[in-house]
């Protein structure tokens, strides 16, 4: 009977398991806006088959307005004579007053109210597409309605107006929403959740992700997200298969307005070199490593092909592999709207692709080398001994916050079999920059990531930064970006670059968080939490395993 109960108990253990293990191997979803990657305070999410953002992502991708009326539970954006009306918990929507049928309910998420991105954006001129291969959405307006917006913190409770044309207001007979910050709301119709750009042609590798938008049902729906094949497959008709796709036609610089567009000249293999010389602007293109079938994915934004890159009848140019592990190169227009440039390097096994440090005029240039079985990451928590880094509200101190952390990361990291995690101090003891910088450097490390607390002179301020100084090391300064604001749930500072001297001085991708505020009341609470640190902790390990492309 003992054994009986104890294997039940095995069994359910399982299962509760079981769907947290498969939603931790689903990539987040990415947000682009014309080309540049936004980043969302929490991240976006597909919600009974509709994608869900954060309100402050509307009315900073769109310039629009967005009101929160506490006492019915309402959000309400308006832009340019155009008014949407959505409600908490309910599906009715009124757009200028007429309504509309939602099949997913808004709702707040962890104190943020979630809105249907594709319903909400379409009404306003943002046309949305959706891409499979990358898990990402593309959001595309005209440049002349594209305003640069900066948000302002909320302070007790009162949401102050963004510096730019979007803004968030509150509703002066209402009080405070839910968690002290501006709701979000998610509600979606379900035959406007979908793609609607013509992104031509995309990876056609295998893809196991189920969590993505389904088939537009409406007659005029234009794209529709390819099925475990890891391809978008748009159609300007229902009838039109994914075989008759041709991808965007190539645009020409002046289709871009004030844009400044890169053309791609050549692509090549040099050895165990990947080169792309360019003309024009120079493009910082984003670098997605992809698995089943391995796969690079590179995307230029703003971008264009040079007519002597040739194209076959699919609107794609191949490019034979050599050696290193490369079976084919293809390349595309994968957006006319934003003029994105794809190129796609299929692999016959992982590799380490890392972006070169010498830099060459019109010229981006990646090295290939056999995938790593084991990788060396130094986690640095800042300060200790003598010098005591910031002092909090409450009178404790930066260098014990950052070792409990720092120790907390070490400690998951070592549970990794192919990452040796290293610390530059593991007590209270001071140890120069310099001396930091180079036991990195000289154990030859993958990694290194140093670990901070923030301090203001006003106990205002809050928020998570993320700082980079080599171009190297800006895609992994994204990914943990991301990783600390779903986990902190901190206001966004945004990825900065910065010549600290622990990021300058180093040869491997490095970083220096900034996890939150000490001299903020509410953020010094949180951060000497053990729950807390567990959870931030974790979303660094998490970041670091996608930087090494860890499964």
């Amino acid at each position: 009977m003992r054994v009986v109960t104890t294997l039940m108990s095995f069994l359910l253990v399982s299962l509760l398991a079981f769907p947290m293990m498969v939603f931790a191997a689903v990539p987040q979803i990415q947000l682009y806006l014309n080309g540049k990657q936004l980043a969302a305070e929490v991240a976006p999410r597909i919600i009974k088959e509709n994608t869900v953002v954060p309100v402050r992502i509307i009315a900073e991708s769109t310039g629009a307005k967005v009101q929160w009326d506490e006492k019915n539970r309402k959000v309400t954006v308006d832009k340019s004579g155009m008014n949407i009306q959505l409600f908490i918990d309910k599906q009715d929507a009124l757009v200028n007053n007429k309504s509309f049928k939602l099949e997913t309910a808004p709702s707040i998420v962890d104190g943020n109210t979630m809105l249907p991105l594709r319903f909400v954006s379409e009404q306003l001129g943002v046309k949305v597409t959706w891409d499979e291969l990358t898990r990402s959405v593309f959001l595309f307006q005209p440049e002349a309605d594209v305003k640069e917006v900066v948000s302002s913190p909320i302070e007790g409770g009162e949401s102050k107006p963004d510096a730019g044309t979007g803004t968030i207001q509150k509703d002066s007979s209402i009080g405070d929403s839910a968690a002290g910050k501006q709701p979000t709301t998610p509600t979606e119709n379900k035959s406007n959740d979908k793609p609607a750009e013509k992104p031509s042609v995309a990876d056609t590798g295998k893809n196991t992700d189920k969590a993505t938008d389904k088939p537009d049902k409406d007659k005029n729906s234009t794209s529709t997200p390819g099925k475990d094949t890891g391809s978008t497959v748009t159609s300007p008709n229902k009838n039109e298969t994914a075989g008759d796709q041709q991808p965007s036609q190539q645009t020409k610089p002046g289709d871009k307005g004030k844009e400044p567009v890169t053309t791609i000249r050549s692509i090549s293999l040099e050895g165990d070199q990947f080169v792309v010389k360019t003309s024009g602007a120079e493009s910082k293109p984003n670098v997605s490593m992809l698995s089943e079938p391995n796969r690079i994915v590179i995307d230029i934004p703003y971008g264009q092909l040079d007519p002597s890159l040739k194209l076959n009848d699919k609107g794609e140019g191949m490019i034979k592999g050599n050696q290193n592990n490369i079976s084919q190169i293809r390349y595309l227009l994968f957006s006319k709207e934003s003029s994105i440039v794809r190129i796609i390097i299929d692999l016959s096994k992982k590799v380490d692709f890392k972006l070169s440090s010498a830099k060459t005029p019109n010229q981006m240039v990646w090295t290939l080398s056999p995938a790593k079985e084991q990788f060396k990451v130094v986690i640095d928590p800042g300060h200790g001994g003598k010098d005591t880094g910031a002092v909090s509200v409450t009178k404790r101190y930066e260098k014990d916050f950052v070792l409990s952390l720092s120790t907390k990361v070490y400690k998951l990291l070592e549970k990794e079999s192919r990452i040796e995690p290293v610390m530059t101090r593991k007590d209270d003891t001071f140890v120069e920059l310099a001396d930091r910088a180079s036991f990195a450097n000289e154990m030859k490390a993958d990694l290194f990531v140093a670990i901070h607390g923030n301090s203001a002179g006003k106990e205002s301020v809050e928020g998570v930064e993320t700082y980079y100084y080599t171009d190297q090391s800006l895609p992994f300064a994204k990914i943990m970006h991301e990783q600390l604001l779903k986990s902190t749930q901190f206001p966004d500072r945004k990825v900065k670059q910065n010549n600290f001297y622990v990021v300058k001085n180093t040869t491997m991708p490095s970083l220096l968080l900034e996890i939150g505020f000490l001299t903020n009341r509410s953020e010094d609470a949180a951060m000497f939490q053990d729950a807390f640190q567990d959870q931030v902790a974790a979303s660094i390990v998490a970041a670091i395993k996608q930087q090494l492309n860890i499964d």
